[in-house]
């Protein structure tokens, strides 16, 4: 190896390392979540606006059946879940600390189904950790999610029965036909 080689393999070994990237911060949190308790049911200015027919009739069915308290949308949670500290069902039931998810195929088929089904999964869980139980009822041909979902054809007054039963399961039924109006 000649002296010009030997300098150059030299001059390879002496570079300096560099620097490593700075890694790109964590996007920041929702500010706009209230700092309530981990469970709390609130109103939340962040939650979605219910665009489902469906989901409108289902919640005047469950709204109409049980005097519960409407109209709240999110519960907070204990770790972000999208950037934000809450999470928000389709239907809250703060009494019976019972969240209602209505989940079908949707138009095209594709909701509810890959990777959504794993963000739902992450959503149960944060709900259970807060101190909530979760009912999903999945239409079409979606599986169960949890120990308490219904797989049903579609929401109708039978639908309805059988999420009674079901918060009857979940709440004991004492407690659950205390609600009924």
């Amino acid at each position: 190896m000649g002296d010009a080689a030997a300098a150059g393999n030299a001059a390879v070994r002496a570079r300096p390392a560099r620097a490593p990237r700075p890694k790109k911060p964590a996007p920041a949190l929702c500010a706009k979540t209230p700092p309530l308790p981990v469970g709390e049911p609130f109103v939340s200015v962040c939650a979605p606006i219910p665009a489902s027919a469906v989901e409108g009739r289902l919640r005047g069915d469950v709204f109409g059946a049980l005097g519960v308290t409407p109209g709240l949308n999110a519960v907070r949670t204990g770790q972000p879940f999208f950037r934000h500290l809450e999470v928000w069902p389709d239907i809250l039931l703060p009494e019976l600390r019972v969240a209602i998810e209505y989940d079908s195929t949707g138009r095209f088929g594709l909701e509810h189904v890959g990777t959504r089904t794993e963000t739902d999964r992450k959503k149960d869980r944060m709900l259970r950790r807060a101190g909530w139980e979760v009912i999903r009822l999945r239409t079409g041909k979606l599986e169960k999610l949890g120990p308490y979902d219904l797989q049903l054809a579609s929401w109708n007054r039978a639908s309805m029965g059988k999420l009674l039963d079901v918060l009857r399961e979940v709440r004991g039924p004492l407690f659950v036909d205390a609600y009924l109006l």
